[in-house]
């Protein structure tokens, strides 16, 4: 009736309270990335004001029906993020805006389209906390197809730090493409980086690249994975510790957490690591699918001998591996010292294959001497092997307790279970079963 009172719903449209917009939509839906991120800095979010903590891409022009390439969009949000700082208590520059990536599929054709390549050395500083927010793997996509070989999405060079990276996929489609690489010097560290809810897929040559120079920085490390699946092909590897090994860099790359993982990739190593650092590997399916390539998901090589057993550390716990060629490692080590431990995995899925008994799943390189190596309350596929010099090996051992072995009948020797190459390697056998039966607790030399 006309000159009567407003209706209160009609009152709450017209403020948009009712009917908050569509940005406001977007960012209260993506959680961390938009009302969480809000909250974090100390703000209340609401449907007024969360433009003032996230970027959208769709807002600056991206496609997410992946029909034209959105690099100019992405470039413009990371740059108005980039723009947003505020002072920081600890390390000054902290941007108070997040990149949120809504639903859909996004072609990146160019390098650095995430976040500009600029060397935080002399040109611009460190940039302390990144965020970049998806929906969830598969909801938010990003492909990237670059038209030049041997390019790099994102490159940190000793600018970012404080990374977090949650809720995407990421595709490529030229298999000499990488993901990231991450530089770090003495002053200015890219530590602290963590992907959550990520996917990789399509052919890379290399997933993420650490590198950093000598004298030791220390500063390419505390980096995690968390509910991240890795999935495709890689030419070198997903994870490589130590680039450029031939050149002085850095001793101690420190601290790298995989946690409730899916890894299922065709073939190529998983973690390479060439320098150093303490791994820990936790929960989790890794599977190695392409029968007929080669694949291992853990190659530690002898490229700096000098490194301390601090920083030469191993640990696998409760991983369910699954090797389906006779091609594929769980480890292939050379470390000369440190620590290596597997408490409670299994790679036994495919024990029952004809080629399962001669398959050497696991191998190390003592070179007079080793790792200390330990396999717990674990179930094993194949044969384990160590190669060694002719002198007798001086540090190193091998230990299973608790263990079943699936698919030899004796313990060690030239056929057995435990094979070694050169002069015979320090190992035990404690409390395990071997096929159908106890295996008497042995310990040699």
């Amino acid at each position: 009736m006309s000159g009567g009172p407003e209706r209160p719903q009609a009152r709450h449209r017209a403020e948009g309270v009712g009917n908050p917009g569509r940005r406001a939509l977007l960012v209260g839906a993506a959680g961390a990335g938009g009302v969480a991120g809000g909250l974090a800095l100390g703000g209340q979010a609401s449907a007024a004001d969360t433009s003032a903590y996230a970027v959208d891409v769709v807002a600056k022009g991206a496609d997410p029906t992946g029909a034209r390439a959105s690099d100019a969009a992405f470039r413009a949000a990371a740059a108005e993020v980039l723009a947003s700082f505020q002072p920081g208590p600890i390390s000054g520059a902290i941007p108070k805006k997040t990149i949120l990536i809504p639903p859909g599929t996004y072609l990146l054709t160019q390098p650095d389209s995430l976040l500009p390549n600029v060397n935080g050395n002399g040109g611009g500083g460190i940039v302390d906390g990144i965020a970049i927010t998806g929906y969830g793997k598969r909801l938010s996509r990003i492909t990237y197809a670059p038209t030049a070989n041997d390019t790099t999405l994102w490159t940190n060079n000793q600018r970012y730090k404080n990374i977090r990276v949650s809720g995407l996929t990421f595709s490529s489609t030229n298999p000499t493409s990488s993901f990231n690489y991450a530089y770090s010097s003495a002053t200015h560290g890219v530590q602290d980086t963590w992907y959550t809810d990520v996917e990789w897929r399509g052919s890379w040559k290399r997933g993420i690249g650490l590198d950093g120079p000598d004298p030791a920085s220390n500063l390419n490390s505390e980096m995690g994975w968390d509910h991240c699946q890795v999935s495709g092909t890689y030419t070198d590897a997903f994870l490589v510790i130590g680039m450029t090994p031939a050149v002085a860099q850095q001793d101690q790359f420190l601290n790298y957490w995989f946690r409730d993982c899916k890894v299922e990739y065709t073939s190529g190593v998983f973690v390479k690591n060439r320098r150093g650092g303490s791994m820990n590997f936790t929960g989790g399916s890794y599977i190695l699918t392409g029968e007929g390539a080669s694949g291992t998901f853990f190659q530690l090589t002898g490229d700096a001998p000098s490194r301390a057993d601090s920083v030469r550390r191993l640990y696998a716990a409760g991983i369910r591996f699954e090797l389906r060629g006779a091609g594929h490692k769980v480890i292939d080590s050379s470390w000369d010292r440190g620590h290596v431990t597997f408490l409670s995995c299994d790679d036994s899925a495919h024990s029952y294959r004809p080629w399962a008994d001669e398959a050497n799943s696991h191998l190390y390189r003592f070179n007079g001497r080793g790792p200390m190596v330990r396999y717990t309350d674990c179930t094993l596929l194949g044969y384990h092997k160590v190669v060694t010099s002719a002198a007798a090996t001086t540090e190193g051992k091998v230990l299973y307790d608790g263990c079943r072995i699936m698919d030899e009948t004796s313990a060690s020797g030239a056929n057995a279970f435990f094979r070694w190459e050169g002069s015979q390697p320090w190992h035990e056998f404690r409390d395990c079963v071997i096929g159908q039966g106890r295996l008497a607790d042995l310990k040699r030399p």
